[in-house]
């Protein structure tokens, strides 16, 4: 996720009545619960009208986007949570990386550019991400889908938007190991991204993208994310990205079992696996998979949690429902990953 028109403007249409609205609130199928214990929706910041039809529903979490945070937006996200279902009040969460990817700066101040803070020493970055952190849990966002470990490439897509700490794998590590300790410890859980590393991919919201090979990345783009897993990081996003030797055919990481596999044993039996958002092209338009197809596909493949900016999220839910009832989704795998959520997020 990023300054990305790409899902903003497919998440605009929420406000125009989805078929989430129209959906009842309770009660909910077993595999309908599941279904939404494992979704990750997406919503503008002043929308919130999406915002609580997707709690009613019982949708897992809620990615705030937009750049214009509401002065109200506490009393808004507690009224979002009072409609959920008992006990299933969604987890809201946001990009901050800072610099041109910040959603709160309105509400919080504007912070640097990753590419900024990378020349900063550990312990300011960490201070700064407390800081920050402990307004953001103020407002009721209590995850941040920040720090980025990329690597900083030259004339890359992120490197562009200057989203990556440095271009040495041992300076990523430290900045992201920094920024996630004082997330941490402000109450906020930090999501590490984007695995296995976006650093020479282009934007995956228009187009596929592929990454050097897993022999090259071993020796640099995944050193930053195994530093960050050692030291205690518990959720992590991945991208939309193929490698050579760990992705087949035109599933990028997200939505292949091969690398999630090999993600599940660099993070941990008890990390939360995260997918970007399931409606950005690399991952559905550009494979011909329409939004429900592409969220099957990574649960299937191995995400704990799947996320997807879509206005049609009631469609969503009822597609993996049926696909849990009808035993192509592996129902006690999903159990299982509602617990990793669940046991990150209480």
């Amino acid at each position: 996720m990023g300054p990305l028109v790409g899902v903003a403007a497919a998440v605009t249409l929420l406000a125009t009545g989805s078929p989430v609205a129209a959906a009842p609130a309770t009660p909910h199928p077993r595999a309908q619960v599941l279904a939404a214990d494992v979704l990750f929706g997406c919503a503008d910041m002043t929308d919130t009208a999406s915002q609580r039809a997707m709690a009613r529903r019982g949708v897992a979490g809620i990615v705030l986007l937009g750049s214009r945070a509401p002065r109200g937006l506490k009393a808004d996200l507690t009224a979002v949570r009072r409609v959920a279902p008992p006990g299933r009040a969604p987890v809201v969460a946001s990009d901050e990386e800072g610099g041109s990817v910040q959603r709160l700066g309105a509400l919080l101040g504007d912070l640097p550019s990753a590419a900024t803070m990378g020349g900063w020493s550990p312990a300011r970055l960490q201070r700064t991400a407390d800081r920050y952190a402990r307004g953001m849990a103020r407002l009721g966002v209590r995850m941040s889908l920040a720090p980025v470990a990329d690597l900083r490439v030259p004339g890359s897509f992120l490197a562009r938007y200057g989203r990556a700490f440095a271009a040495s794998p041992a300076a990523v590590g430290r900045a992201a190991v920094a920024w996630s300790t004082g997330t941490q410890a402000a109450g906020v859980t930090p999501v590490v991204k984007h695995w296995p590393g976006h650093g020479h991919a282009r934007d995956t919201h228009t187009a596929t993208a592929r990454v050097p090979s897993l022999r090259h990345l071993r020796r640099a783009d995944l050193l930053p994310f195994q530093r960050a897993f050692d030291a205690g990081v518990e959720a992590v996003l991945v991208a939309h990205v193929r490698v050579r030797g760990l992705t087949r055919g035109n599933a990028p990481a997200s939505q292949s079992p091969r690398a999630l596999r090999f993600l599940r044993q660099q993070a941990g039996p008890d990390a939360v696996i995260i997918t970007d958002s399931l409606s950005m092209a690399a991952a559905s338009s550009a494979r011909g998979l329409s939004p429900t197809q592409a969220t099957v596909a990574a649960l299937r493949a191995g995400a704990d949690w799947a996320m997807v900016c879509t206005p049609r999220m009631g469609r969503v839910i009822d597609g993996v429902a049926r696909r849990i009832r009808s035993g192509a989704l592996d129902r006690a795998r999903l159990e299982r990953s509602a617990l990793r959520i669940r046991d990150l997020t209480r």
